[in-house]
């Protein structure tokens, strides 16, 4: 690649955590964006929370996600009718919210929200001063109040997001999917794409790779403040196990990570750890089905055999079956075949995971190599040739977690985390392997980069995938207004 002068790396003046020091290219991407609305990088890390303000969004907006217990500043309890609808224009973040203040007394408000990281982030905005803001009666924020007060609309309650979530064992900033809520929708030409057209290919890639190195660097962030309370493998183990739920069953994936520590599976043979996971699960079916075949029934049988005596100890710890999404699913995907490769990578081992982890990675260079710790035991290789439990034997294989998965888990949990934990990743990121584009990063290559742009330079580069991921998330997910407003393409020429 030739010198591409433009991403000179240049000083960081904030105290950055640790694992900055394994994502030197972040930096370009951080100048870059520097000041331009939406990308508040800087004060987020440096304040403790490193993730963003649309994260607040999509926790105050959606129920499931938002706390069944909130306080006002003065400790009186809030409830939540409605969250408002979610603005896509100028103004507070949420319109027209509705909110129950304090007990047998209470009062009801109706008006907007608006949501900060900070209490301060109201003046800094200059919300005050403007006249949109009037209406707001909600200040949401991550961080407390400080004694210094904030100069709110009159009537209009505090509410901090930070303890009520720290009280929910199973919650994690990095389940919330950012692209599941609404977003401004582009028309005709960005002008951001006209920015990048000028530039040589090689500025490009080396753009799009010092946003994914960000986009990793965010991440590891995030697991060194959880590591200051969990240990690396019980955060490896947490984490994987959201991986393999992916979308759709993450949680139950996570709520079984939270129920069963790893030294239960990890002091187990893999079939028993595989009975534990299934039992626990409620996906254990009660009795075989004649529709099943012999190698099937005989599986389930072993596992029944093996769950029988550990019921009574994890009575009540059971899932419902109707905590998983299971309609839709491709068979491959289905968490009966999850879970056994689960079984394969945690059970069975004294050794540490991150260990095991370091030792592949050292040894051969890559990540691709890490694909044979889900491979399955014999007793578990039944689901290898087996999409589901009516299915008839495959003679081809199927892997229990495909490619695009396992990509998926070194760029969101296996780099990140060892970063996080002080170790040099930097010989590994440029070999990030490549997921499948999916709908954010073919629309995010599209607008940045032209309706005809060739898809050879990012499809193939795990890195700048997550680069094309990071951007959209930064600008295309926060602007309002569309692209004729947005800051990215004012960075870009600025650069």
């Amino acid at each position: 690649m030739r010198n591409v002068t433009l991403f000179q790396m240049s000083s960081v003046d904030y105290p950055n955590p640790l694992p900055s020091l394994y994502f030197p290219l972040a930096d370009a991407y951080r100048r870059i964006t520097k000041g331009t609305r939406h990308c508040l990088h800087e004060s987020q890390v440096a304040s403790g929370f490193a993730c963003s303000e649309r994260h607040l969004q999509c926790i105050w907006f959606d129920a499931n996600l938002r706390p069944a217990t909130l306080m006002t500043r003065e400790g009186e309890p809030v409830t939540v009718i409605s969250p408002g609808r979610w603005n896509l224009e100028a103004g507070p973040d949420f319109l027209d919210a509705v909110l129950r203040i304090g007990g047998a007394d209470c009062r009801q408000l109706q008006g907007d929200i608006e949501v900060h990281i900070q209490p301060k982030d109201w003046e800094h905005h200059g919300h005050g001063r403007d006249p949109r803001y009037r209406r707001v009666v909600g200040h949401v924020t991550y961080h407390p109040a400080t004694a210094t007060p904030v100069d709110l609309p009159p009537g209009t309650v505090e509410i901090a997001l930070r303890a009520a979530l720290a009280a929910n064992p199973s919650f994690s900033m990095d389940a919330v999917d950012l692209t599941a809520y609404p977003y401004a929708a582009s028309a005709g030409d960005c002008p951001c794409a006209a920015s990048v057209a000028t530039w040589h290919p090689d500025q490009v890639e080396t753009m799009l790779a010092a946003a994914g190195a960000f986009r990793l660097e965010q991440k590891a962030n995030r697991f060194a403040m959880r590591l200051r309370h969990e240990t690396p493998d019980t955060l490896l183990y947490q984490e994987t196990m959201a991986s393999l739920g992916y979308k759709q069953n993450s949680g139950p994936f996570r709520w079984l990570a939270e129920r069963i520590p790893l030294g239960d599976l990890s002091a187990r043979s893999p079939l028993d750890a595989y009975a534990l996971l299934l039992g626990v699960s409620g996906l254990l079916p009660e009795s075989p089905s004649p529709r099943w075949s012999a190698e099937t029934r005989g599986l389930l049988r072993a596992v029944w055999d093996r769950w029988w005596p550990m019921q009574d100890h994890w009575a009540g710890s059971s899932l419902p079956p109707a905590a998983w999404t299971l309609s839709g699913l491709r068979p491959q995907n289905h968490p009966i075949r999850r879970l056994a490769a689960a079984a394969a990578l945690f059970a069975g081992h004294s050794d540490s995971l991150q260990d095991r982890i370091l030792a592949i990675l050292r040894q051969t260079g890559d990540t691709k190599p890490l694909t044979a710790m889900f491979s399955p035991p014999a007793l578990l290789d039944h689901w290898l040739h087996t999409l589901s439990l009516g299915s008839a034997r495959r003679a081809t294989p199927v892997a229990l977690v495909g490619s695009d998965r396992r990509a998926a888990w070194c760029s969101n949990v296996v780099l990140p985390l060892l970063a996080a934990t002080g170790t040099d990743i930097t010989p590994w990121l440029s070999r990030l392997p490549p997921e499948a584009n999916n709908s954010m990063m073919s629309q995010m290559a599209h607008r940045l980069l032209g309706r005809d742009h060739n898809p050879s330079l990012y499809d193939k580069h795990g890195l700048r995938q997550q680069g094309l991921l990071q951007i959209f998330q930064d600008y295309c997910l926060a602007e309002r207004a569309g692209c004729q407003t947005c800051t990215f393409a004012q960075a870009l020429n600025r650069n």
